[in-house]
C-alpha cells in the first residue's frame, strides 16, 4: 500500500492480520469458571480473617497494649541491626506484593533487598475518646478503624473507602478521601509518627519536638526515611445518620467538575460557612448524560429528622 503526499510517495504497512485464539483467550473470556467456585470463596474467607483477626488475637493473647506495642517494635529493630550494609542492600517491608493494592511493580522486593517483617504491627493501640485521638500500628486496614471507632461515636478525619488499605500505605503513599477538602491527607491528621531508622533507631515525631522535620517529610516518602511503627492521628465525633443530598448534573465533564468544586468552593469563597460547604462530595457518572453529586451538608444528624427518606430514591434523580 503507498500514499501519496506532497513530499512523495511514502509506503505504508498492511493492517496486522488477527491473531488466532488462544488458551489465554479462552481463559480470559470464560474465567468465572474459575473465579465463582474457586476465587469468591477463598475472598470471602480472606476478608472473615481480616474481620475478625483482632478479636481472635485479643482472645488468645489478651488486648493490646503499649508493652505489646513495643515489644513487636523491637523485633523490627533487632532485625534491623542484623543486616549486614554492604551485602544485604537496602531496607523493604517483606509484605507480600499480592497484599498490594497499588499498580506499581513490586519488583524491587525480589532483588536484592533486606526485607523486615511488619506483620505483627496490625494493631489498634489505645483509642482516647476524651482527647479524641486513636494510636494504631501500620498493618491495621481501613475497615478496622471504622469497626473500633463507630460504637464509640467517633471517626478518623479522613477514612479512605477502600478496605484493604493500610495505615501505613496511606501515609507512606497518597490517603484522599471526600473530606479531605476540609481535613487534608490522612497523613495531614496524624499527630505524631514513630519510626524506625536504618540503624534501627525508634523516633517519635511530632510537628514540635526535635524530629519535626521527619514529621513533615514522612507524608509520601514511600517508606524511603525509615520503617513507620506506630501512628496517632485525631478523630471526630459522628452520629448514626447522615442527611444526603443527591443533585442531578447535566451537561459534559466540565459542568460535572464545576459542580463538584461549587460543592466544597463556593464561588463567592466563603469557605468558612458551613451552610455553603458540604462535608463530603462524590460525584457518579452513570453515562455521559446521567451523572449525580451526591453531597453530606452536615458530619452526623438526628435521624429522627429524616422522616421517611430512603436512601434508594437516588434513582429518581436520574
Amino acid at each position: 500500500m503507498t500514499q501519496q503526499s506532497s513530499l512523495g510517495t511514502k509506503k505504508t504497512k498492511p493492517p496486522r492480520e488477527k491473531r488466532p485464539a488462544s488458551l489465554a483467550d479462552f481463559v480470559i473470556q470464560f474465567r468465572w469458571i474459575v473465579a465463582v467456585p474457586i476465587l469468591l470463596p477463598i475472598s470471602f474467607l480472606f476478608y472473615q480473617w481480616m474481620h475478625w483477626r483482632a478479636a481472635i488475637r485479643a482472645y488468645l493473647y489478651g488486648p493490646p497494649s503499649e508493652k505489646k506495642h513495643s515489644a513487636e517494635v523491637q523485633k523490627v529493630q533487632a532485625s534491623i541491626r542484623k543486616r549486614n550494609p554492604t551485602v544485604d542492600g537496602l531496607i523493604c517491608t517483606a509484605r507480600a506484593p499480592w497484599l498490594g493494592v497499588a499498580l506499581r511493580n513490586s519488583e524491587h522486593k525480589r532483588s536484592t533487598r533486606y526485607e523486615v517483617e511488619l506483620g505483627g504491627l496490625s494493631s489498634i493501640v489505645w483509642i482516647d475518646t476524651n482527647r479524641k485521638l486513636m494510636k494504631c500500628e501500620p498493618m491495621v486496614v481501613m475497615s478496622e478503624l471504622s469497626n473500633a471507632t463507630l460504637p464509640l461515636g467517633l471517626a478518623p478525619e479522613v477514612l479512605p473507602e477502600l478496605d484493604d488499605l493500610t495505615v501505613g500505605g496511606v501515609i507512606n503513599g497518597y490517603g484522599i478521601e471526600g473530606s479531605s477538602h476540609i481535613y487534608g491527607l490522612f497523613a495531614e491528621t496524624c499527630t505524631a509518627f514513630e519510626l524506625v531508622l536504618a540503624d534501627g533507631t525508634l523516633v517519635r515525631a511530632t510537628a514540635d519536638n526535635e524530629y519535626s522535620d521527619l514529621f513533615d517529610a514522612v507524608p509520601w516518602s514511600h517508606g524511603s526515611l525509615g520503617l513507620l511503627v506506630g501512628v496517632e492521628f485525631r478523630l471526630i465525633e459522628i452520629k448514626d445518620y447522615m442527611r444526603v443530598t443527591y443533585t442531578p448534573v447535566h451537561g459534559d465533564l466540565k459542568d460535572v467538575a464545576q459542580a463538584f468544586c461549587d460543592a466544597f468552593c463556593p464561588r463567592d469563597l466563603d469557605q468558612d460557612n458551613p451552610k455553603k460547604v458540604c462535608y463530603l462530595c462524590l460525584t457518579y457518572l452513570y453515562s455521559k448524560k446521567k451523572k449525580i453529586l451526591i453531597s453530606l451538608p452536615e458530619k452526623s444528624a438526628d435521624g429522627q429528622s429524616f422522616g421517611n427518606s430512603h436512601i434508594g430514591e437516588i434513582w429518581r434523580y436520574m
